[in-house]
């Protein structure tokens, strides 16, 4: 309940000490409050637009895509070393495989010193 407003202060009163030292939000804090609890649907969609490539760009990445998985087929059918070793020598459906696989997550995370 606010408190009456015959004694000279707003209601916001008791709370203005709080709020002294806090800087409005920028914009991109703004968006982010924005977005809180929105739900999947609503953000997917919005999303979707910025996620997309332009033609030209599409076609590089699946020229590149496919020249990857030929070059790590062809390793593959050579015998293979270094991580392509690793990922046939330890499935995913050993406990080592997922072990090496959490390693990876795990040094993907650290962040570089740039």
């Amino acid at each position: 309940m606010a408190p009456a407003a015959g004694k000279g202060e707003p209601a916001s009163a008791p709370f203005a000490e709080f709020t002294r030292g806090v800087r409005p939000q920028g914009a991109l804090r703004a968006r982010i409050t924005a977005a809180y609890r929105q739900s999947e649907p609503e953000c997917v969609s919005a999303l979707l637009a910025g996620a997309s490539l332009p033609p030209t760009e599409a076609q590089a990445a699946k020229a590149l895509a496919r020249e990857l998985v030929v070059a790590l087929r062809q390793k593959k059918a050579d015998g293979g070393g270094g991580v392509a070793g690793l990922i046939h020598e330890y499935s995913l459906s050993s406990q080592e495989g997922v072990a090496l696989m959490c390693l990876a997550e795990a040094l993907l995370r650290i962040p570089d010193s740039a």
